[in-house]
């Protein structure tokens, strides 16, 4: 989970640079940190024990 917030944190200044509207920043940033969390969950259920998922 360290990577999550490098990744995440660092695209709404990237975004915010290609003239997008705040609107469509937030918007955008927020699909993906929810596309982020969902490829960590995923990936990781193989590494959970069983019954801790």
């Amino acid at each position: 989970m360290e990577l999550v917030f490098p990744v995440t944190f660092t695209l709404r200044p990237f975004l915010a640079k290609q003239g997008h509207s705040a609107d469509d920043v937030e918007k955008m940033y927020a699909a993906w940190v929810k596309s982020c969390l969902l490829q960590i969950t995923l990936w990781s259920h193989p590494y959970v024990k069983e019954g801790d998922f």
